[in-house]
């Protein structure tokens, strides 16, 4: 390989850039020239990549929803439903904060998006992470290992629970994000509530 940079190499950079800038300051806070600087970029490099800002978030969307689902992969190997959902937990709060408010980030922006896009962006946040936590929770239900409530559901409240912390004022738990996921773990798998011995 040549010492110039690939175009997926300078693809990808840009869409970290993006997703740093993005979280920092909103998607209306950030232009595309301030973008293609912190990339290393002239305006037309940048639109050599990409053709919009809107089309800019979706890629850096999608990247995030691919990442989700790669994490939830990976926790999905786990033997059994707890094991799973705590591998998953644990991986979020594994990564950056800016990498974590990408999740909040996906709801506040896409009213913003045209309909293709938002269309574009909903399926990869269900495939990437609404789907895999359902099919483990799904899964549990079938094999005794949890009530049988609706799993669409009880997916929706674990993400309830995560939500707080993927705000970038919360997500910067550090090192207690591993206590955080367990704490949450604990909540949804066994309450709160203290057992009678």
């Amino acid at each position: 390989m040549n010492r110039q940079q690939s175009s997926e190499q300078i693809r990808n950079r840009i869409i970290d850039e993006a997703a740093r800038l993005i979280v920092t300051y909103g998607y209306d806070g950030i232009a595309m020239r301030e973008i293609a600087e912190a990339a290393g970029l002239s305006k037309a490099g940048l639109y050599h990549h990409f053709r919009d800002k809107e089309d800019l978030l979706v890629a850096v969307l999608t990247n995030w929803a691919n990442e989700m689902a790669a994490l939830a992969d990976a926790a999905g190997r786990e033997p059994d439903t707890r094991a799973q959902l705590t591998a998953l937990i644990r991986g979020l709060f594994a990564q950056a904060p800016a990498q974590r408010a990408l999740v909040r980030l996906s709801n506040q922006d896409m009213p913003r998006l045209s309909e293709a896009a938002r269309a574009s962006v909903a399926r990869c946040y269900a495939n990437g992470l609404i789907a895999p936590i359902s099919a483990m929770i799904r899964t549990g239900i079938e094999r005794g290992e949890l009530q049988p409530v609706d799993p669409h559901l009880a997916t929706w409240l674990l993400l309830g629970m995560l939500y707080p912390f993927f705000h970038t004022e919360q997500a910067a738990v550090g090192e207690n994000g591993a206590a955080v996921a367990e704490l949450i773990i604990t909540t949804f798998f066994d309450g709160l509530g203290r057992r009678a011995d």
